[in-house]
């Protein structure tokens, strides 16, 4: 079920909530609680995560959709790296944001 739309960059992004195990989750023969479809501008994220978790997932989830829309995943040229530098930047963003007082759509 599509969630929330946004903009990212000058792209119109859809954010999809479904079911942990739905097919969208699948990467690399492993499910996992989130995951970006650039091609798409598609977000999919897992229902029934933590707050905290959720919070967590669609953060990083985000970074990656700007990594695409920027060029940076390009420049990166290696989506192992790519995942290593999203996952270092999620905490530190995250703890950012809040102390900023964003506050994250709830699921």
């Amino acid at each position: 079920m599509k969630w929330l739309s946004l903009h990212i960059g000058g792209q119109l992004w859809g954010i999809y909530l479904v079911n942990p195990g739905h097919r969208r989750l699948q990467d690399e023969k492993e499910h996992v609680f989130g995951i970006t479809y650039p091609a798409e501008s598609r977000i999919y994220l897992a229902r029934g995560q933590s707050e905290q978790a959720f919070e967590d997932t669609l953060l990083h989830e985000l970074l990656h959709a700007a990594a695409n829309v920027s060029g940076a995943a390009f420049e990166i040229n290696d989506a192992r790296k790519e995942e290593r530098i999203v996952r270092a930047m999620t905490p530190v963003m995250h703890r950012l944001l809040k102390d900023l007082g964003f506050r994250f759509p709830k699921a």
